[in-house]
């Protein structure tokens, strides 16, 4: 398995442009995986979100496998933190969570105007929760959080999270 940081992207966790660019990958995995892309695109979805349940019955090394992919995401919101490690990472942690589980029911749902209300509040608590956005800007302080054109194929320069960070080699 490979990471790759999205292009434009410093690894570097410290003050300034580098900093600045880290956040700005958060908000935009965090954007792109509540997407309405990805929420339509069920076949070329995140392995986290189709396979959660499957994972939960199976052996000890399926579980390593999406353990792997899961803290690859959280150590990506995590460099963006500007708060203590300990705090930094438990809400990297919180929003990954709910990234994933935010699709995981959306995608659940019958009635696609709650599935759509239940995604864009996961995404305005958790930019919020980050540090990402300001949801005093956001109709009625949650939801219509802009998805910025961020789209689930990965192509020009937006990208999924699946297809922005990992790539799985055999």
């Amino acid at each position: 398995m490979l990471l790759h940081q999205p292009p434009g992207v410093e690894k570097s966790g410290e003050e300034g442009e580098g900093n600045r660019a880290s956040s700005e990958a958060a908000a935009q995995v965090v954007r792109a995986y509540l997407s309405h892309q990805h929420f339509e695109d069920v076949e070329n979805s995140c392995p986290m979100v189709t396979l959660s349940t499957d994972v939960m019955r199976s052996d000890r090394n399926a579980k390593h496998a999406f353990e792997i992919v899961f803290t690859a995401m959280v150590g990506e919101l995590e460099r963006s933190g500007s708060t203590d490690n300990r705090q930094r990472r438990a809400k990297a942690q919180a929003v990954a969570a709910l990234c994933v589980g935010g699709m995981v029911v959306a995608r659940a749902m019958a009635n696609r105007v709650v599935a759509d209300e239940l995604r864009d509040a996961c995404m305005s608590i958790a930019l919020e929760l980050g540090g990402w956005m300001d949801t005093s800007e956001l109709k009625n302080g949650a939801g219509a959080a802009p998805e910025a054109g961020i789209t689930a194929t990965g192509r020009g320069r937006e990208a999924d999270f699946s297809t922005a960070l990992l790539t799985i080699q055999p």
